[in-house]
């Protein structure tokens, strides 16, 4: 049965304004009258809560494999729990990060295969994907001053940074009518690119 809700997500390496631009999409699609839901990965379950602590701590020293399988699980929960019972529903889902940053992170940034966690999302997900991605793009390096003091244990280096911005900018190569690139600008000029790249996508 094809599913009749639409998966949105929204991308970017740290500090390039993704949440902003993902809390005031969803605030525009219900000034529209679309039902909407909001997910935070990792979040939104109470596993994927406290998984979010453990994986953000500032002093916390995590081997890439184990930070793959860390994620790997908040994801889990909340597929299973809260999105697949709602694909059958006329609604629009939201992601503030979801599949793509863990290609960008684990795979790009950590160096993780990208073939084992196309095959550990391919029994997670059992095919769902996003309908569409917007990766908001930036330099690491613009982007320091915005991160500032309160980086956490993945903010901390600009070379990981980039590396990751590439992965993103090599998903959306694979993957170009998926994944949108849109040029960090201000908060305005960026939902601008936002609103004109999902009305052509609605239409």
């Amino acid at each position: 049965m094809k599913k009749k809700a639409t998966i949105v997500s929204f991308e970017g390496i740290d500090g390039c304004g993704k949440s902003t631009q993902a809390k005031q999409f969803v605030r525009y699609l219900k000034s529209k009258g679309f039902k909407t839901l909001f997910f935070k990965e990792p979040g939104t379950t109470a596993l994927g809560k406290k998984l979010r602590k453990i994986l953000l701590a500032k002093k916390q020293d995590i081997l890439p494999l184990s930070e793959l399988f860390l994620y790997l699980a908040a994801r889990n929960e909340l597929v299973t729990k809260k999105i697949k019972p709602c694909l059958n529903k006329k609604v629009i889902l939201v992601f503030d990060r979801f599949i793509d940053s863990t290609i960008a992170y684990q795979g790009y940034g950590r160096g993780i295969s990208l073939n084992l966690i196309e095959n550990m999302h391919s029994v997670i997900l059992n095919g769902i994907i996003p309908d569409i991605t917007f990766v908001i793009d930036a330099p690491a390096s613009e982007l320091r001053k915005v991160i500032g003091k309160d980086a956490d244990r993945l903010e901390k280096s600009i070379k990981f940074q980039e590396m990751v911005r590439r992965g993103y900018l090599k998903i959306a190569e694979n993957e170009p009518k998926r994944v949108k690139i849109i040029k960090r600008g201000s908060i305005n000029e960026t939902f601008q690119s936002i609103q004109k790249l999902w009305q052509e996508f609605f239409e």
